[in-house]
């Protein structure tokens, strides 16, 4: 009986932390600060080279909160037309450490329709190990008054990886994109057990339009950057909005996510987010921090979200039209090259 005990408790927990997991992917709140995750068609999406680090701490004052990792690096070759990048990105689940350590590589090439639009396509290809711990949880039996440790947990499931691949296209010109990011194509085994449990394929949406805010010449040019985000994966679905408002060196943000009713079977209401973000020369920095709207409640802390980039090697001959105008981008535009955007 206690052994049964046991045995619930564990799969419980592996409900509770194991499956919200395993329908969705690690997440970043600035998503377009962290564009190389989001999708393999912004590898190599500016002037040079760019460097990202990103962290995010989900529902900071539960135990065991959603903390997420990344690195990112990636580099335009203007020349042949072409962007490659590198992630890796590690992410921490809830108080049973579930974790998983990514490894991805990308790549992308542009195609110019005309003097306006561009398409961008891009893939992508990853290596993750994902493991779980119970170092830091106390099941039961582990209390005694005897001075020894007991435990009928005796073995962990093993560490294992797989590899997948992901791919994507975005069509822009100098004020608007828009793209579609499918993942999980090779639909690996994500099982702890090794039982056949497969990852959804997980497909996204975005998209978004700039606005020049002030005309004529200025020495501080002003826009406002609106852009959406939507993601599917087997019955779970996601829908984020912003608007960033932009003015040098600051930039400043306020988003929402959430599905509205006519959306899905039900209207779900997460967070609102904000935003705060300055740009100095080529170095830029955010912090976000998504106040929770759903029945968990303030109690839960929020999230807070820290990003980092910075720019270089940016003295290769490019066309700055070639990049999609993301949020990230209308920034280095704007701020960097002391030219408005246009």
């Amino acid at each position: 009986m206690k052994k049964y005990s046991q045995y619930v408790f564990v799969c419980m927990m592996g409900w509770v932390f194991l499956k919200p997991a395993s329908a969705q992917d690690p997440q970043f709140s600035q998503y377009y600060s962290a564009p190389l995750v989001l999708s393999p068609s912004f590898a190599g999406n500016s002037l040079g080279s760019r460097a990202f680090v990103n962290y995010r701490d989900q529902w900071a004052k539960l135990p065991g909160s959603f903390v997420t990792y990344s690195l990112a690096l990636d580099n335009n070759f203007y020349r042949i037309n072409s962007g490659i990048g590198l992630v890796v990105l590690r992410d921490m689940v809830g108080a049973a450490k579930y974790g998983s350590t990514m490894v991805k590589g990308l790549y992308s090439y542009r195609f110019n329709f005309n003097e306006d639009w561009r398409i961008r396509p891009g893939i992508s290809f990853s290596w993750e190990q994902r493991s779980i711990s119970f170092s830091r949880v106390v099941f039961p039996d582990q209390i005694t008054s005897d001075g020894e440790t007991h435990t009928s947990i005796e073995t962990l499931p093993e560490p294992f990886y797989f590899f997948d691949a992901g791919a994507s296209a975005v069509i822009y010109n100098k004020r608007m994109w828009f793209g579609l990011d499918v993942n999980h194509l090779m639909r690996p085994n994500i099982s702890l057990e090794r039982m056949d449990s497969r990852a959804a394929i997980q497909w996204s949406q975005f998209g978004g339009v700039n606005f020049r805010l002030n005309r004529g010449l200025s020495s501080s040019p002003e826009a406002l950057s609106v852009n959406y985000l939507f993601k599917a994966a087997r019955n779970f679905y996601q829908f984020d909005a912003g608007v960033n408002w932009y003015r040098s060196p600051l930039m400043i943000g306020v988003g929402w996510r959430g599905l509205p009713a006519f959306t899905a079977n039900y209207a779900s209401y997460d967070a609102v987010i904000f935003t705060v973000g300055l740009t100095f020369n080529n170095i830029s920095v955010g912090y976000s921090y998504d106040f929770t709207v759903s029945s968990l409640g303030p109690s839960t802390g929020g999230s807070h979200e820290i990003t980092f980039t910075i720019s270089f090697n940016e003295g290769q001959k490019s066309d700055k039209k070639s990049s999609i105008p993301c949020p990230d981008t209308v920034r280095r535009l704007m701020f960097v090259n002391k030219e408005p955007y246009r």
